[in-house]
């Protein structure tokens, strides 16, 4: 039950001991809305203006010593001499032939060329550690290392790698391979999703002693590069990573690869056209803004358009099999193979244009801003999304506060301790010349989140401390005379001095935990997403826009949206917040069967902490826990992932802390019938909803908005004694929606007791509350992950032969439950409770069910699609191939 009472208001007096510096910075207006939203026009590039192709500017790498299937150190010499001799020549075109050619680090230069002929390979040889030069190139220094993450940090162990240059076409319709098969023919990736360990100073180089290859390209600080035709597979942990690089054009690429597919960081002048990229376990097309070029730069005027996204088995594109043993990612969450803006932060995006791309078996858009900097002006037109793991739309405003801040200290020891931040001092940059200066701006607690705590006895997780929720930190802190003061920074002593100004409470000393160079929260303003179909979404993710009590999400506009949802939760898992899920055996990309672990409901990667805990409310008076669903946590400092708030109470569309959002044209729908409301809104400003359509439940409203009487600002929800206040929905316009009002009458579960809610309980078995239903009685919500086919593809066969194999599938629900030991990786999942089925057969095909044998005689050439059906009682799963019968040789 949820209570429903008027609103109370909070005391002026209260808002006073919030800290003014970051008050006012938080609060600071954004920018009104501008319509229409600045339009990104991408790259000047053209393939004329690169292209060297005269018979003087030719350079085949056989030439310069390089063999087919040779040595990889000889071959690497090879290719780098033809390199610096078209740069000597003024220019040209360096040429690889049909071949396999094993090699470490290519150096791309300016004014140079690269064509792979079709049957080409340029493939990553394995490093020989025993011969000191047949390896990547070493990690370089990056005096900004630990400000983002390893991978966005050193570049030059990379199988292809400019820094610098400019004027550079790679282009063809030959392959990168980033992978080797061993001697029993199982593929190994040369180029690692791995990185090398971080140094310990920042002037080292970015290794322990030791490394490898983990990119296919990386470009540095590059202008006018231009990437075309060419084919990567299993580039390592970036593919392509494009780092601070001004006039950037990709066209026609496939890219099939085990971890990121394409890094846009930093970069201005981009355009991203006609490509196809295929990721599982991480992003397809990735924006981000990092400190990983050595300078500020936000992204600027990027186009992506007319590609496709998706997240198949890694390898299965290219081989055109489209497999789907993998059910989720390294992060646990399903497959990625997304378009993505974010998580690295730091330096802000704007002007974004993505339109008439296709996302497929993959996550969905993501607009991620939690480092400090804005997100703006961003334009998603025209898109499909087919089978997607977590939201449709997610935006994010975070305050993870990932942003460079000078420290006390000139010692450039990366994770140095006991400086102006307790978590993640590899954020904090050493107090010398050198380096840039950014000053303290802003202070965030430091929690301490080490109490461990269980709610079935089977998993645990840890939450903050009720009895020492927040830690102190004393190197922000002077102390006088039984006072306490903070610093400031002189910038003519480029020291920090006592700020007389700045005289701290003790009850206030553990706000300044966590200084930041960042002087405001992060901020996204100005999108607009329109004509966006979405078909067979996890039930578990609706779009989902989380900004911030101080940082609103402003100015979204979703128009012309259709998102079909498979439905079949409840608010019950709303509630919970469980843990449940069972051990996968996987094989994909010719390599050995793997195990992994699969979350059926939370996935405790990413929910963390009190995110995990029960939605539940205790009443003292009755002495019973209520359920509370709606009471959701904020997790500003979580990493911004859709599903960083675990199960939440609407099935459709969940937003909050936001302002000026518009919908229009919207409709959501289940395949299965689900028990939460389609809309939640809590705490929005100037909401319209016109022209909004939604499946719902018996006796559910569509609209559920959410006052809620216990809110802190940002970051200082778990602070004893910290003023609490009412967030609401002013300025709602919802015509034709059955709505209904929640209010929220506590704090949420996790926040620590004090004197202004003493009746706080963590919802534990000690405290009384306990699970209904056991963990291990309890029922998978099998309309999260479905039945799939295995090795169902299309295929070319000859008229008048006949075809025939056994149609095999594999049904998730049959998974090994994770309180069990882990299963041995030949323990592949049967069909069990599948029925098979056909759908039109054309003359000449057979499929008997019983057996599952298909076979198929097709008189004459032509194309002939077929639809294979798999039915669990749950929803009905279908795959249509295409048999493409040629002549034959009669």
């Amino acid at each position: 039950m949820v209570s429903r009472r008027q609103s109370k208001t909070v005391p002026a007096a209260c808002m006073l001991l919030y800290p003014l510096f970051l008050f006012s910075a938080c609060r600071k207006a954004l920018p009104d809305n501008v319509i229409p939203i600045a339009e990104a026009t991408g790259s000047t590039l053209t393939m004329e203006s690169l292209l060297k192709e005269s018979k003087d500017a030719l350079f085949d790498i056989c030439d310069f010593g390089a063999k087919d299937h040779g040595d990889p150190l000889a071959n690497t010499i090879a290719i780098n001499k033809a390199i610096e001799a078209a740069q000597s020549a003024g220019g040209g075109t360096v040429i690889v032939p049909e071949g396999d050619y094993s090699t470490y680090t290519i150096h791309l230069r300016s004014d140079v060329n690269f064509r792979i002929e079709e049957n080409g390979v340029i493939r990553a040889a394995v490093p020989d550690h025993q011969t000191e030069s047949a390896n990547y190139d070493e990690p370089e220094v990056n005096h900004f290392a630990g400000l983002q993450d390893h991978g966005h940090t050193y570049f030059a162990n990379s199988l292809f790698y400019a820094n610098g240059q400019k004027n550079i076409l790679i282009y063809g319709n030959g392959m990168v391979d980033g992978s080797q098969f061993d001697d029993s023919g199982n593929r190994i990736r040369v180029l690692s999703s791995n990185d090398p360990a971080f140094p310990e100073k920042r002037s080292d180089p970015g290794h322990d002693g030791t490394w490898f290859g983990n990119k296919g390209f990386a470009l540095v600080n590059c202008e006018n590069v231009m990437m075309d035709g060419i084919s990567i597979r299993n580039g390592g942990h970036f593919a392509v990573i494009a780092e601070g690089v001004t006039n950037f054009l990709v066209n026609d690429l496939t890219v099939d690869t085990n971890r990121d597919a394409l890094n846009i960081d930093c970069c201005l002048d981009v355009t991203v056209r006609n490509s196809r990229f295929n990721s599982l376990t991480d992003d397809a097309i990735v924006l981000k803004s990092s400190y990983g070029a050595g300078r500020f730069m936000p992204v600027h005027n990027v186009v992506i358009e007319d590609c496709i996204v998706s997240g198949y088995d890694a390898g299965s594109v290219l081989d055109g099999t489209f497999t789907t043993e993998k059910l989720v990612a390294a992060d646990l969450c399903g497959p990625t193979g997304r378009i993505k803006c974010g998580t690295e932060s730091t330096c802000g995006y704007d002007t974004i244009l993505i339109r008439r791309c296709h996302f497929e078996r993959s996550r969905g858009f993501a607009l991620e801003a939690v480092d400090g900097s804005p997100l703006h002006d961003v334009i998603m037109t025209d898109c499909t999304m087919e089978n997607i793991s977590s939201s449709p739309i997610f935006i994010r405003v975070g305050d993870r506060g990932r942003f460079p801040v000078t420290g006390h200290s000139a010692d450039e020891t990366l994770y140095l301790q006991g400086d102006v931040r307790l978590d993640h001092p590899e954020w904090i940059l050493p107090n010398q010349k050198g380096y840039p200066f950014y000053p303290v701006t802003r202070y965030t607690p430091s929690y301490n989140k080490n109490h461990s705590v269980s709610v079935d006895g089977i998993t645990s997780f840890s939450v903050v401390d009720p009895m020492n929720p927040a830690a102190v930190n004393e190197t922000n802190l002077i102390r006088e005379d039984g006072s306490a003061f903070l610093y400031r920074y002189d910038a003519v002593q480029k020291t920090y001095v006592k700020d007389t100004q700045q005289k701290i409470d003790q009850t206030d000393e553990a706000r300044y935990a966590n200084a930041s160079g960042a002087a405001q929260l992060a901020s996204v303003y100005n999108i607009e997403i329109s004509n966006l179909t979405v078909k067979d979404a996890d039930p578990r993710y609706p779009i989902l826009l989380a900004g911030l009590v101080d940082s609103r999400i402003r100015n979204v506009k979703l128009t012309n949206i259709d998102v079909q949802f498979r439905g079949g939760l409840s608010l019950k898992e709303a509630v919970e917040q469980r843990q449940a899920g069972t051990w996968w055996v996987y094989e994909q990309d010719d390599a050995e069967p793997l195990v992994q672990n699969v979350p059926w409901l939370v996935n405790p990667f990413f929910t963390k902490a009190e995110g995990l805990l029960p939605r539940v409310r205790y009443d003292k008076d009755e002495d019973v826990w209520k359920e509370d669903p709606y009471n959701v946590p904020e997790l500003p400092f979580e990493y911004p992932e859709p599903s960083f708030l675990g199960i939440l109470p609407a099935y459709g569309f969940y937003a909050r802390h936001t302002e000026g959002l518009v919908m229009e044209g919207v409709r959501f729908s289940f395949l299965q019938e689900d028990g939460r409301p389609a809309i939640v809104l809590d705490d929005t400003v100037d909401t319209v909803l016109h022209d909004v359509l939604a499946d719902s439940a018996e006796d559910c409203p569509e609209l559920v908005h959410v006052t809620n009487h216990y809110k802190r600002h940002t970051g200082m929800e778990y602070l004893p004694e910290e003023p609490y206040f009412t967030t609401g929905n002013s300025g709602l316009k919802a015509d034709g929606l059955k709505s209904e009002e929640v209010v929220i009458d506590c704090p949420a579960p996790g926040t620590p007791a004090d004197q202004l809610y003493p009746d706080i309980k963590l919802p534990l078995p000690e405290n009384g509350y306990t699970y209904e239903i056991p963990t291990e009685d309890y029922p998978l919500p099998l309309t999260v992950f479905r039945p799939f086919f295995r090795n169902l593809h299309s295929q070319t066969i000859t008229a008048g032969e006949t075809v025939s194999f056994t149609v095999e599938a594999r049904n998730p629900a049959n998974g090994v439950p994770f309180f069990q030991e882990a299963p041995e990786t030949s323990n592949l999942s049967d069909a069990d409770g599948l029925v098979f089925g056909t759908e039109t057969l054309p003359e000449g095909a057979h499929f008997d069910a019983e057996t599952r044998l298909f076979t198929f005689t097709p008189e004459k050439p032509g194309t002939y699609p077929i639809t294979f059906t798999l039915d669990d009682g749950i929803i009905p799963v279908r795959r249509t191939i295409t048999f493409t019968a040629e002549p034959g040789t009669r």
